[in-house]
This record gives structure tokens, C-alpha cells and sequence, in this order.
């Protein structure tokens, strides 16, 4: 009787230290749990806004690239406008004004690129009337590129046909001298975390005002 009081004893005594290790065992996983999630969270907090930026910097870096791939190709075929007048109309640092036909319709638009705080805009002007007039309160504008940081720094850089043999940028801008064309605009979606700002450049030939016509 006594053998059997003491062998339930022992099971007993067996089952409440099985009990008490799986306490403990769940305790600890609870512990590195909540530690890793800790962790996790931690991360998660730091490397969101960073990720967020870093696209919305490539969304913008993009975005500039394709305008300004955009903007050189209307630039190379500037032409006089449906009313005669020069094909460049104003060459500065941050605004340029020109005519080309944009939209492959025969007729020639009045195009204005220029920044506006932070923004690259485009501007279309259609030639209406009889006789035909460039009316600017009809101006079509809109944004074209966000994030620009340029500043006071030039987006628009203007050489002669001598370019580049002549890499001298012209300084006053005389518009029948303007025969080259450099852009750039420093891209960054926020100055105050990284990734680092993009510089975006391209540049163009007006080839329809090229004096050397008979060089590449």
C-alpha cells in the first residue's frame, strides 16, 4: 500500500516538474518574441520612410528623365510660327520659350518650359484666329516634373554653333547665337533624408537653326 502511495507520489512530483518546464519554456519564447518584434518594429519604423522616399525619388528621377528626353525633341525641331515669328522667342537660365509643333498636327505651338518652385511646368499656347495670334490667356500649363531642388542654379544652359569646340555658355543670351542647348535638374523627393539627390541631364542640336548644316 505504502509502494503504491509513493509510486503516485513520484508521478505526481514527475508531472508538476514536467508542468513547470513548459511554463518556463513558454516564458522564454514569449520573451525572444517579443524581443524580435521589438526588433521588427524598430525597423520597420526606420526603413518605411526610407523606403517611401527612395521610390518616390525614382518615381521623380524617372519621370524628369522622360520630360526632359521629351522637351529635346520638340527643341530639335523648332521652326518659325504660323504667324513668322523666330523660332525662339526666350532663352534663360530657368524659362525657355519656343515653337514647334508638338502634337504632329502641322501646326505650330508656342511651348514654355520653365521652374516654378519646385516644379518643372509646361506650357502650350495654340495659334487661333484670323489672323492667327498666340493668345497666352489660353495657355494650356501643367506640371510636368516634381521634386526639382535646382534653386537659383540654371536649368537651361546655351551655347553657339561653335559648341563643342566652344564650351564658353553664352552670357547675354543673344537668340540668334543659340544653336546648343544643355538641361538639368537636380532631382530630390526629399532634401532632408537620404537617398542622395539625382542629377537628370540631357541636351540637344536645334536643327533647324544649325548654321553648319552640312556636318553631323
Amino acid at each position: 500500500m505504502f509502494l503504491l502511495w509513493l509510486k503516485k507520489k513520484r508521478q505526481k512530483s514527475l508531472l508538476g516538474a514536467s508542468a513547470g518546464l513548459t511554463v518556463i519554456e513558454i516564458v522564454v519564447v514569449l520573451f525572444i518574441t517579443t524581443v524580435l518584434l521589438g526588433a521588427l518594429l524598430r525597423f520597420l519604423a526606420v526603413g518605411y520612410p526610407i523606403s517611401k522616399v527612395t521610390l518616390l525619388q525614382q518615381r521623380s528621377t524617372e519621370t524628369a528623365r522622360l520630360q526632359l528626353k521629351r522637351m529635346a525633341k520638340v527643341l530639335r525641331e523648332a521652326r518659325y510660327s504660323d504667324t513668322g515669328a523666330y523660332p525662339l522667342v526666350e532663352m534663360s537660365p530657368q524659362r525657355i520659350i519656343f515653337y514647334s509643333d508638338i502634337d504632329g498636327d502641322e501646326a505650330t505651338e508656342r511651348v514654355r518650359y520653365e521652374l516654378v518652385g519646385n516644379n518643372l511646368e509646361r506650357g502650350v499656347t495654340e495659334a487661333t484666329g484670323d489672323p492667327l495670334v498666340y493668345d497666352l490667356d489660353n495657355e494650356d500649363a501643367n506640371v510636368v516634373a516634381s521634386s526639382v531642388r535646382n534653386g537659383a542654379e540654371a536649368v537651361f544652359i546655351y551655347y553657339s554653333g561653335d559648341y563643342p569646340a566652344d564650351q564658353t555658355a553664352l552670357a547675354p543670351v543673344d537668340l540668334t547665337e543659340v544653336k546648343y542647348i544643355q538641361f538639368r535638374l537636380l532631382i530630390d523627393a526629399d532634401p532632408n533624408n537620404d537617398p542622395p539627390p539625382v542629377d537628370v541631364m540631357s541636351q540637344v542640336q536645334l536643327r533647324n537653326l544649325k548654321a553648319n548644316l552640312g556636318e553631323t
